[in-house]
């Protein structure tokens, strides 16, 4: 799969970022619909960590990086309910490698979109744009959401 370039996320983030309010509920509906079982397999990740902030955020990238790949000019596979249960056991063992041995290899190659990624390791321990911190807890849960949600859409990008 082609890399999604720090340049067409740059393109996602600043479209996302510039659109009205209604504007911006009408994009997330349109990729939550071409989506649903991954904006669904998100959604649950904040009702488990018990963080409401965290399907904000999640939801938000979620848009950021549906943007991106189609600044790119490249389009998605719908992403099934098998494809997240396929993901979940090797997802699982690379975070066990993070966590055991500080190892980020097995992650970045399951994952597969080196620019999403670092660009959410930045987003994640950076301040908003109100100069507000994300607490630690909320840092981790995202990078875990986000991660995943990179490499089943980087899965389902079409060839």
């Amino acid at each position: 799969m082609p890399q999604i370039t720090v340049e067409n996320i740059e393109k996602a983030l600043r479209k996302i970022d510039g659109l009205e309010e209604e504007a911006l509920d009408k994009l997330i509906e349109t990729y939550t619909l071409q989506q649903q079982p991954l904006v669904d397999y998100i959604l649950q990740a904040g009702m488990e960590y018990q963080n409401e902030d965290l399907n904000v955020y999640a939801i938000y990238y979620f848009a950021v990086m549906c943007e991106a790949i189609y600044q790119q000019g490249l389009s998605l596979n719908g992403i099934t309910e098998d494809d997240i249960e396929a993901f979940q056991e090797p997802f699982l063992m690379a975070l066990e490698a993070i966590h055991d041995n500080e190892d980020y290899e097995p992650m970045e190659d399951l994952i597969k979109q080196h620019n999403m990624q670092q660009f959410m390791i930045e987003e994640v321990e950076s301040p908003d744009s109100d100069g507000v911190m994300l607490d630690e807890e909320t840092q981790t849960q995202l990078f875990i959401v986000t991660t995943s949600m990179i490499g089943l859409l980087n899965q389902a990008i079409k060839s």
